[in-house]
């Protein structure tokens, strides 16, 4: 123990990429970044804390909790604590008592978590409602100009909610066919043949479990709004859905995010996240009360292998 107790940032950051060779870069930075976060807390560098630290985990989360550190902050820096621990071997005794710390606060923040989601699902607009509002906007889409940056963020929030709003994964790099044909199992797709719209899902988080999915676009509204796009703004980037406006390549999935909190902030008066969308689906759908077979469907398309995660989102009192 003492052997380690003058090592420095960079020697432990070293150590750490030794016993932990197959992690990512970023991984390794997060680490020594939360050894530098522990200089920060006490003002003096680690040889000169000597790792007192570790005899007394309390102490050192009270000092954690009053600093100005975000919760994610904190956890990470546990984590990485725990990862120290490894390194110099602590002993098992002491180790147990950090990990049962990092367990606890896991789970307090994951209450609480569940907590703000049910609050937030009593207050959230209705699923029927944004879908109705979206509805009434989608007109001055379709038949009015607009610049290329406000059709693509309101053809983002129409895919979201004039349909079942499945993860924004989903649409990251998806291509736009003619004909099945064209389509191959690796890639997520948009077939367009005739009057039938339907998306194909190959690649998504569950498709390991649940493996291909397709989603048939049936509403007239969303057709348009797509046919629009595809015909009168999509002219550089016809292969892809969803591009930029600024490069018309391909939008990734941050890029997406940022589009409907835009949006839903300028028709609703309050900015939305897609898991927002989702989680109002979800309890409008637990509402209605499905039975088992409909809910699995619905499950399976949202990329959920369990239906119960439906049910999670059912706030009404029994």
């Amino acid at each position: 123990m003492d052997y380690f107790k003058v090592k420095k940032v960079d020697d432990f950051s070293t150590l750490h990429d030794m016993a932990f060779p197959n992690t990512s870069k970023a991984t390794k930075t997060t680490f020594y970044q939360s050894m530098k976060r522990i200089e920060r807390l006490y003002g003096k560098s680690l040889p000169e804390i000597k790792l007192q630290f570790l005899d007394k985990p309390n102490d050192f989360v009270d000092m954690l909790d009053a600093s100005k550190y975000s919760e994610n902050t904190k956890l990470t820096t546990l984590t990485n604590i725990l990862k120290l621990c490894k390194i110099i071997d602590l002993p098992l005794i002491d180790y147990n008592k950090w990990l049962t710390i990092l367990k606890d606060k896991t789970e307090k923040r994951q209450k609480n978590e569940e907590e703000v989601l049910k609050k937030k699902l009593k207050v959230m607009l209705d699923f029927k409602d944004i879908k109705m509002m979206v509805y009434d906007k989608a007109n001055d889409f379709i038949y009015k100009e607009q610049s290329l940056e406000d059709y693509k963020d309101f053809l983002i929030l129409a895919l979201f909610t004039i349909q079942i709003p499945v993860r924004v994964s989903n649409y990251v790099n998806m291509k736009v066919v003619d004909d099945d044909v064209y389509t191959n199992d690796k890639d997520n797709f948009l077939v367009i043949n005739d009057n039938t719209y339907k998306f194909i899902f190959n690649k998504y988080r569950t498709s390991h479990i649940l493996g291909k999915k397709e989603l048939f676009v049936k509403e007239k509204t969303l057709q348009y709004l797509i046919d629009k796009w595809l015909s009168d703004y999509n002219k550089d980037s016809p292969n892809f859905l969803i591009v930029s406006s600024k490069n018309r390549r391909p939008m990734n999935g941050r890029q997406i995010e940022e589009s409907i909190k835009k949006v839903t902030e300028d028709i609703f008066k309050s900015p939305l996240t897609i898991d927002n969308i989702r989680a109002s689906y979800m309890k409008r759908i637990a509402d209605l009360d499905p039975d088992f077979q409909d809910k699995l469907d619905i499950a399976n398309i949202l990329g959920y292998a369990n239906p119960e995660i439906i049910d999670k989102h059912d706030t009404k009192v029994i």
